[in-house]
């Protein structure tokens, strides 16, 4: 059967993105490239039997294989090795909702200035395949860290053990459907630095990369789940920082509402509670009393994170 490519700008074009996207030129190709677990691609397709991805294996040599992961119709993710790539999926000729969506890589990964990040050569479909992009939802923006990105959950493998597909985000995002929009990275806090020789969040905020700034898109809350990797730091120095960090974010996203979650391990928590007293308008998430599980005694296994994503879409549910 005949079939077509949609290059990077074509699927800007045909599909709804969320997360930070740009086109990045990668081995002198252009792709759609990402550097946050969780970004996503959704779009309603009909006339075709077959759905094609395309990713470089563009992880660390020494590390383990990135992976994406596909939903079809809302049923169960499928994950795909992009050092198996492309990967062929069956459809019907009926229209489907499709979401991809890059759940797994390596702290090895240099993401930062190594241009290792998911790189998207294409997705191909039948010829006669119609495209359109899914309806958005409620868009919500996440900045945070490796339990934001969805690490750890099913183990202690590298990528392997990642979902993004699964972890408090994503439920809490199916839970009330919004469109999440990740900021984060493993082992960074406000002070910290990430993996993959990624700064604090303080510079990540606005920047894909080293060398990529990046244009916030609008988004009717933003969630602040950060600062456990923060712990080996002074009580004074974090909370000298938290308020700058708050500001930082809200001029970022001007007159959007804020909600900051107490990190699940309570670091801080004295420190989380005045700051949001003292500077007012944002709502505080407490979660001292959600009783997770963990795989680590840090990160949300499975049963945790999703716990979590309830409690999580609990707590906002009244703001949508």
């Amino acid at each position: 059967m005949l079939t077509k490519k949609l290059s990077p700008l074509q699927i800007i074009t045909k599909t709804s993105l969320i997360g930070r996207w740009i086109i990045k030129p990668i081995h002198h190709v252009d792709t759609l490239y990402s550097t946050n677990l969780g970004s996503l691609i959704k779009f309603d397709i009909s006339n075709s039997l077959t759905l094609a991805i395309d990713f470089f294996n563009n992880g660390n040599p020494f590390g383990p294989s990135q992976i994406v992961a596909v939903r079809i119709d809302h049923q169960n993710w499928q994950r795909f090795l992009t050092n198996q790539m492309p990967q062929s999926i069956s459809l019907t000729e009926q229209e489907h909702t499709v979401e991809l969506m890059l759940v797994g890589n390596s702290d090895l990964d240099e993401v930062w200035t190594g241009n290792q990040g998911f790189a998207l050569k294409s997705i191909s479909v039948d010829q006669t395949a119609i495209i359109k992009p899914n309806k958005h939802n409620q868009p919500v923006t996440f900045i945070g860290d490796s339990i934001t990105s969805g690490c750890w959950i099913n183990g202690h493998h590298a990528s392997f053990d990642y979902a993004a597909e699964s972890n408090y985000v994503a439920v809490c995002a199916d839970q009330l459907h919004l469109d999440a929009t990740r900021i984060s990275y493993s082992a960074a806090g406000i002070l910290n630095p990430g993996t993959g020789g990624v700064p604090n969040a303080t510079v990540f905020l606005d920047h894909i990369d080293a060398t990529t700034k990046w244009q916030s898109q609008p988004t009717t809350r933003v969630i602040i789940n950060i600062g456990v990797n923060d712990r080996h730091f002074t009580r004074s120095d974090f909370n000298q920082a938290l308020p700058k960090f708050i500001e930082q974010v809200q001029i970022l996203f001007p007159a959007v509402p804020i909600s900051i979650m107490i990190p699940f391990s309570q670091t801080y928590a004295p420190i989380f509670r005045t700051t949001v007293q003292q500077m007012g308008n944002i709502q505080l998430i407490e979660t001292k009393d959600w009783h997770l599980s963990y795989t680590d005694g840090l990160h949300p296994d499975a049963t945790g994170s999703y716990t979590a994503g309830i409690l999580l879409a609990k707590a906002l549910k009244y703001n949508y």
